[in-house]
């Protein structure tokens, strides 16, 4: 490691589709600082939030760093930890996490043979857990189980929740999470995926094809929805709360998708609108959620994966050479869990 300069990378000049990705053989290694370290990558995670940062409708365009290796979450082993760096990890550590690139304004992604972590954003991987489902995890893994926390879904309540888009990335975690915690589980797929999410823990699964969520739910309505998909969807699942329910909002491009250019004023028109509604109680409360990439809780994660009380749902590995098809699979809304990168092959 010490010799080494260069790398392959998954990069990005410019914004745009998958078309502006790069395979590049010569990518400069990066190098860690202060309260970072380097990871050897053996697997890499595909998120949305990857083809959001890439395509560059969801952040402003200032804000977006360029050159920028595309990826988020990784799976792998440290390679070195500069002095500076107060951490109890040793290198070669099996670890996973958030790589410095998951905001558009840093550059260093997981799509790549090395990068750059803070320390705090990585934790161990337990022996038990492979490198492709510790991939898996971060993003999709921390949303589904933070968003339960901030929509007060304690374990034991015995709470009805209802979770969009069950059978995705963030779904079938949330499914599983909720259902540890002993909650009323009700999610949305189609009929495909029905029996597949029972087995995950799922109660009841409705067809969101069949457009009758609300006739099927006014009059038994839920504490809490993790809504996912945003957009014109989100006005009929407000419909299906309790006065005091909550929906958290998991910050997704459905406006932009459903409204266009105005998606985001339609939003914030939307936002303000629920939280004025919530304080005079005469409706429930609605909560954008943006992630957290807390170590406590990718260690609390990976452990209940270890234990075999929670599945990490892989659809399909991809070696890191076909990134462009992965994000164009993952963007069509398609895939049943997760889509993996394969930075080394034996994972």
């Amino acid at each position: 490691m010490a010799d080494l300069k260069v790398q392959r990378a998954i990069v990005f000049r410019t914004l745009g589709d998958t078309s502006v990705l790069e395979d590049v053989k010569d990518w400069p290694v990066p190098v860690p600082g202060k309260g970072q370290i380097l990871v050897a990558v053996k697997a890499a995670g595909v998120n949305p939030v990857d083809a959001s940062i890439r395509g560059g409708k969801d952040f402003p365009k200032a804000i977006t760093k360029l050159p920028q290796v595309s990826g988020c979450d990784f799976a792998g082993t440290v390679a070195a930890i500069p002095e500076g760096t107060e951490t109890d990890l040793k290198v070669g550590d099996r670890v996973y996490g958030l790589a410095d690139g998951w905001a558009p304004w840093a550059s260093d992604g997981s799509f790549a043979q090395y990068t750059v972590v803070t320390a705090a954003n990585a934790a161990r991987i337990p022996e038990k857990v492979s490198y492709t489902d510790a991939a898996g995890i971060p993003i999709a893994g921390l949303t589904a189980w933070q968003a339960l926390d901030v929509a007060g879904l304690e374990a034991g309540s015995g709470k009805r929740v209802f979770i969009s888009s069950g059978a995705g990335g963030v779904g079938t975690f949330a499914v599983q999470f909720a259902k540890l915690r002993g909650l009323h589980v009700t999610t949305s797929a189609s009929p495909a995926n029905a029996d597949f999410l029972k087995e995950l823990g799922a109660d009841e699964v409705y067809d969101y094809h069949k457009k009758n969520l609300v006739e099927l739910y006014k009059d038994n309505p839920f504490d809490a929805v993790i809504d996912s998909r945003g957009g014109k969807e989100q006005w009929e699942l407000r419909r299906v709360l309790k006065r005091q329910g909550a929906l958290v909002d998991i910050m997704n491009s459905g406006y932009l998708r459903d409204y266009g250019w105005a998606g985001r004023l339609v939003q914030g028109y939307s936002y303000l609108r629920q939280k004025l509604t919530a304080a005079v109680r005469l409706g429930p409360s609605i909560t954008p959620f943006f992630v957290k990439a807390h170590r406590q809780d990718l260690t609390q994660l990976v452990g209940l994966v270890a234990e075999g009380k929670v599945r990490v749902v892989i659809d399909r590995t991809l070696p890191l050479g076909e990134a462009a098809a992965a994000h164009d699979y993952m963007t069509k809304g398609h895939a049943k869990g997760k889509v993996v990168l394969l930075v080394e092959e034996d994972n």
